[in-house]
C-alpha cells in the first residue's frame, strides 16, 4: 500500500506498507512529481513497514524523476526522515536502521539531511526542530 498526505504545510508524508501494486507505484511516481512542484521546501517524512518491493517500472521511473529532479532538490524539499521500527534478527539481535539510513549511498547523494526516526510520532517531534544540529 501507498499513500501520501500532507499532515502540515511543510510536511509531506509517504507511507509504504507491504507490496508495491502497480497502482500503488503509479501513486507513488504522481506523489513525487506533486512534491516536485512545491514552490516552498517541504519535509519528506517516509513511513516504510514491512517489504515494500516495487516492481522494476516503478523503480525505473523514480531513478528517472530523481535525475531530472536532483539539481532542483532544494526547492521543494528541505530534508527526509525514513520512520522504520527497528526489528529482531533473531538470536537477540536488533537491528537499527539508523546508521544504515544515514549513512546511506541515497543519502549521500541528498543536498540535504536524511535523518532515520523508529516511530511516526517521533519523526513528527524531529521535523518541530529541523534542520537537525550537525552531528546529531
Amino acid at each position: 500500500m501507498f499513500r501520501s498526505s500532507m499532515p502540515a504545510h511543510d510536511i509531506v508524508l509517504f507511507e509504504m506498507i507491504g507490496r508495491q501494486s502497480p497502482a500503488d507505484g503509479k501513486a507513488y511516481i504522481k506523489a513525487l512529481y506533486d512534491l516536485s512542484e512545491r514552490s516552498q521546501p517541504a519535509l519528506l517524512i517516509m513511513r516504510v513497514k514491512g517489504m515494500t518491493e516495487q516492481d522494476h517500472e516503478t523503480r525505473k521511473q523514480a531513478a528517472a524523476w530523481f535525475k531530472q529532479n536532483r539539481d532542483r532538490l532544494t526547492v521543494f524539499a528541505k530534508g527526509v526522515i525514513r520512520v522504520e521500527q527497528d526489528h529482531h534478527h533473531g538470536g537477540g539481535h536488533l537491528h537499527d536502521h539508523a546508521e544504515k539510513v544515514e549513512n546511506s549511498n541515497f543519502a549521500r547523494m541528498l543536498p540535504f539531511p536524511m535523518k532515520h526516526a523508529r516511530t511516526l510520532d517521533s519523526a513528527f517531534e524531529m521535523a518541530k526542530n529541523w534542520p537537525p544540529e550537525l552531528g546529531g
